[in-house]
């Protein structure tokens, strides 16, 4: 019984029985009778009133959670955007730790050439030992390779012939500055052209991290690849395979990143990287097998 249908038989029942005593063809007991049964409709308006409001009730519950499952949702994508600012971040970070590491390893050991050097002539008074050279820095951003005067020529020594470091080094500064196209030419060209270096599997990693960061996820998944081909051993490959894992993600590819993000936490177990993989599978709903 609708509400509209309960009030109408109060009404009803109020006139038969108005009716009913103005005749005065009806006894008391049914007069009594007509007053229970306008009760029990009475109750039964009370019940379908109180139904409606439970309704509505419910109706705004569920919009309520709607909202805030919509709010939950909006935080997670934030919150995952911020991660992958932060873990760019931190990949910087790490290039640039490297590149001074690099620095002063250089440095060491000129000095060390400069003082043998200095022993093997026996000490003579008054010659001064040649001083240790110090690496040149990387051009300053905003000067054409090859101008005069340009930055290029200064990453170039003096005898015309780029050292890995000098390549190295131009390519990591060009990263830094957001330089993106010529800092991956420059690890693809460093990798290419001394690919038996310490940072030769560095330089390709990076070549990958450029293209990540211009938000190329599949030439970066292409360059990931290209290092573990080229480079099964290396010391880059949680990174790599992360990343690579990230980029699928990028791309929709949700099967294919799990199974990368997978082979990070069960090759790398102990890695920074793996507790980035395993808070991304939870992120998808998968647990690491």
């Amino acid at each position: 019984m609708t509400r509209e249908r309960a009030a109408k038989a109060v009404r009803f029942v109020a006139a038969a029985g108005f009716l009913a005593a103005a005749v005065g063809c009806v006894s008391g007991s049914d007069i009594d009778g007509l007053h229970k049964h306008l009760s029990e409709v009475e109750k039964q308006v009370d019940a379908v009133s109180k139904q409606s409001s439970s309704k509505d009730e419910v109706a705004k519950l569920n919009e309520n959670l709607g909202k805030q499952a919509t709010t939950l949702l909006r935080s997670n994508a934030d919150l995952g955007t911020k991660f992958d600012d932060l873990t760019r971040e931190m990949q910087t970070l790490a290039g640039k730790l490297e590149d001074a590491n690099r620095r002063l390893t250089q440095l060491s050991q000129q000095i060390a050439e400069t003082q043998a050097h200095g022993s093997a002539a026996g000490g003579t008074m008054g010659t001064s030992p040649p001083s240790a050279t110090v690496p040149q820095t990387p051009p300053v951003s905003g000067v054409t390779p090859g101008s005069a005067g340009g930055a290029a020529a200064a990453a170039v020594p003096r005898g015309g012939s780029i050292t890995p470091a000098d390549l190295f080094a131009q390519a990591t500064a060009d990263y830094q500055r957001g330089r993106y196209d010529l800092s991956r030419q420059g690890f693809e060209d460093y990798a290419e052209k001394f690919p038996r270096t310490d940072l030769s599997d560095d330089a390709l990693y990076w070549a990958g991290e450029c293209w990540s960061a211009q938000k190329k996820p599949r030439e970066a998944i292409a360059a990931f690849d290209k290092l573990f081909r080229t480079y099964p051993q290396s010391d880059k490959a949680p990174a790599a395979h992360l990343k690579k894992g990230i980029a699928h993600l990028e791309l929709g590819e949700k099967a294919q990143a799990m199974v990368e993000l997978n082979f990070v936490v069960n090759q790398f177990p102990g890695s920074d990287e793996a507790k980035s993989a395993r808070q991304r599978l939870k992120s998808l709903g998968g647990d690491s097998r």
